[in-house]
């Protein structure tokens, strides 16, 4: 998959516009509308996501989990984002 600096550019966009710093949620939720904009990514209560795609069943997405890899580093973060990714098209 090709990279792009989408992590600083939803961070500085959050920011801006809500005057609020940015949640995992908010920037991985951006990330999966980003790469596919007919699914909707609504927030949890546990703190996760839950992915709506069109014929496809719902998914849900353990942000947590993906919070820690990218905080280890970004190439642990593109992957724990690309696998992210994979598995909501995938299924």
């Amino acid at each position: 998959m090709q990279r792009s600096p989408w992590l600083a550019i939803a961070v500085l966009m959050l920011v801006a516009c809500s005057g609020e710093p940015p949640s995992w949620q908010k920037l991985l939720a951006s990330k999966i509308t980003e790469q596919y904009p007919n699914y909707q990514a609504q927030p949890a209560p546990n703190g996760g996501l839950l992915v709506q795609r069109p014929g496809l069943a719902p998914i849900p997405v353990d942000v947590n989990a993906i919070a820690q890899f990218c905080q280890r580093g970004p190439k642990d973060c593109d992957y724990a984002t690309d696998q992210m990714l994979l598995e909501l098209r995938g299924r």
